[in-house]
């Protein structure tokens, strides 16, 4: 019974850092795409447009976070989860 919830525990634990990990690739390539094809641009449109256009949007910021968040919560889940597992002993 035990070890199928600690199966369980390590299962969400990689899930969360999966997602983690796809969160963040997300934010990050969305601004470099974007970042990318505006910076192509510099010297043809103004500089204020420029820079409001080539900073990071608040949905990527929030992305970020919660990826940080996923990606936490899931590593201590998995150190949780590998230290509260029974330990398995060699059957003499």
């Amino acid at each position: 019974m035990k070890s199928s919830i600690t199966r369980r525990v390590h299962a969400v634990a990689g899930a969360l850092v999966v997602l983690g990990v796809v969160f963040a690739f997300t934010a990050l390539f969305s601004y470099f795409i974007r970042y990318s094809q505006v910076d192509s641009l510099i010297g043809s449109i103004e500089s204020d447009l420029y820079l409001r256009l080539s900073q990071m949007f608040a949905a990527e910021k929030a992305l970020l976070t919660l990826s940080g968040i996923t990606l936490s919560a899931g590593i201590v889940l998995g150190i949780i989860g590998a230290v509260t597992s029974p330990r398995h002993t060699a059957g003499v």
